[in-house]
């Protein structure tokens, strides 16, 4: 591996990592002034974490009462479920857009940083364009797929992974269409990107790329909030990471990111144009079409050798796991996740089975 390393640089493509030190048999072994570093990284990026995640959800709650103080009233439909409008859009996506852009402005600022290095598009090239885009749609398809398994899966067992109470139906009008596409598809691709592959990535690839890619991965899924979005932002978030760790920029990760929220989006547009029977053939027509797509291009890859995960070693997970399960934040963080998740499960319903 290239050992260069522009200390200046927001995502380095090339980091240099500390000097490995043995024992007398050979082990490789982590001193206590370089644990107590490694610690200290980890500590800093969970705590990141749980302040986005608990800071959204009060700010969240605080806006939602503010706005019942005014005399907002929630919508239902006629079967009691909860209906998205522009004021709860923007409620509901404003706190997290605004926690991930806050986080990552620290993070630069602490970390000297120059903003310019963290959107780089020096190592990006048409061939990385291709692949990183069909990558990603095989990831979403894939997800697809493996969401309606965990679906069953848990049907199986006796309960529902989200439940009835948080289904909820958006409010289909030219003017919340409008608001979707801002907030969901441009500004919370964005926000998020800044704070996952450029705070919580960055600070895990210090140590080893590799693991950055997956961890942040797993961190960016269960940020969601359930099981079904967080099958879908671990997977997207694989290639995600991949594209920043490998391109040292966030430009791919972004623009990946509003390319899938913006098709997920799309569907509230052709209910508004035609009606939910054709939106849910539209929708089943485009996961065929990633599916196909990301396969051609995982062939094109693997014939081409393009695709190899960054080297891992002894020495790379010996600063991770092992250091992390040591970190307070680290355990804050998991239940804060698993609180998150678990309050969202629910009894199999007549609704949820439609």
């Amino acid at each position: 591996m290239d050992d260069r390393f522009n200390t200046g640089s927001g995502i380095p493509p090339y980091p240099s990592y500390s000097s490995q030190s043995t024992d007398n048999a050979g082990c490789i072994l982590v001193r206590e002034p370089e644990r107590r570093e490694l610690k200290k990284n980890y500590n800093t990026l969970f705590t990141e974490a749980i302040v986005h995640s608990i800071g959204s959800f009060i700010l969240a709650n605080i806006i939602f009462i503010m706005m019942m103080f005014f005399g907002y009233e929630f919508r239902v439909n006629d079967e009691g479920t909860q209906i998205i409008d522009i004021p709860y859009e923007i409620a509901g996506t404003l706190p997290s857009m605004l926690f991930c852009i806050g986080i990552f402005i620290f993070d630069v600022v602490s970390s000297r940083k120059k903003l310019s290095s963290y959107f780089t598009g020096k190592y990006i090239t048409a061939g990385w364009i291709f692949g990183f885009f069909g990558m990603l749609m095989l990831m979403y398809s894939l997800s697809f797929f493996v969401q309606n398994i965990l679906i069953s899966g848990c049907f199986a067992m006796g309960f529902s992974p989200v439940s009835e109470e948080y289904l909820s139906e958006s409010d289909l009008s030219v003017g919340f269409i409008i608001c979707e596409l801002i907030t969901t598809a441009l500004i919370a691709p964005i926000a998020e990107e800044l704070m996952f592959r450029g705070v919580i990535l960055r600070r895990l690839s210090s140590v080893s790329q590799r693991f950055a890619i997956f961890f942040s991965a797993l961190i960016f899924g269960l940020m969601h909030g359930n099981l079904i979005q967080a099958v879908l932002g671990f997977l997207v978030g694989l290639v995600l990471g991949y594209a920043a760790v490998k391109t040292g920029s966030l430009l791919l990760p972004i623009a990946g990111h509003i390319f899938i929220n913006t098709f997920a989006c799309s569907t509230s547009i052709v209910t508004y144009l035609t009606d939910t029977d054709t939106a849910n053939i539209y929708w089943i027509g485009v996961i065929g079409v990633f599916a196909v797509t990301g396969l051609l291009t995982l062939v094109v890859l693997l014939s081409k050798k393009a695709v190899s995960m960054p080297y891992a070693s002894e020495y790379h997970s010996r600063r991770t796991f092992p250091v992390i399960v040591k970190c307070p934040a680290f355990w804050v963080l998991a239940v804060v996740y698993l609180v998150s998740v678990v309050s969202k499960f629910g009894p199999v319903t007549d609704k949820l089975m439609e």
